[in-house]
């Protein structure tokens, strides 16, 4: 394997072991949650994942994007923690090498935000908010396949 080739592997191995931190977090408010889920910002196919650290759901879906996005770079994963930004928040996404920017709630309410990302939203999570890239979103709620996270992205 030649120099290139062994600095890539060996970068992989890290993002996906966590030894690499990704993104830091970016505390939103109700402007920027509307402005994350506006189809017209979506001109490539975009997962965007609504989570919490204690979801178990949430992880499992989170690892299936994560993996989705490292195979195809068309793919652009972005995650929503549906809690208060905190340290700890990045933990479980290193653990599973989730790429892309990162949000949590900032200091408006937890309702007003919810109500920003997705008016139909109930609170339940998993929630998936997929874009076609092409002016198309469906919204998902639960345990997500990726048969069916393809489907949602126009494949």
């Amino acid at each position: 394997m030649n120099r290139l080739g062994l600095i890539v592997a060996l970068a992989l191995t890290l993002v996906w072991t966590g030894a690499i931190a990704g993104e830091p977090f970016v505390a939103i408010d109700r402007q920027a949650a509307r402005a994350l889920v506006e189809t017209t910002s979506h001109s490539t196919p975009t997962i965007v994942a609504l989570w919490s650290s204690d979801c178990p759901h949430c992880k499992g879906n989170l690892k299936l994007f994560a993996a989705m996005a490292a195979a195809d770079a068309r793919v652009r994963l972005m995650t929503v923690a549906a809690e208060t930004l905190s340290d700890d928040l990045a933990a479980p996404l290193d653990r599973l090498g989730v790429p892309g920017k990162r949000f949590a709630y900032g200091s408006d309410s937890p309702e007003s935000l919810a109500h920003a990302l997705d008016p139909k939203w109930r609170g339940e999570l998993p929630r998936t908010i997929f874009f076609d890239g092409r002016g198309g979103r469906t919204v998902l709620s639960g345990v997500v396949d990726e048969a069916t996270a393809r489907r949602a992205l126009g494949w």
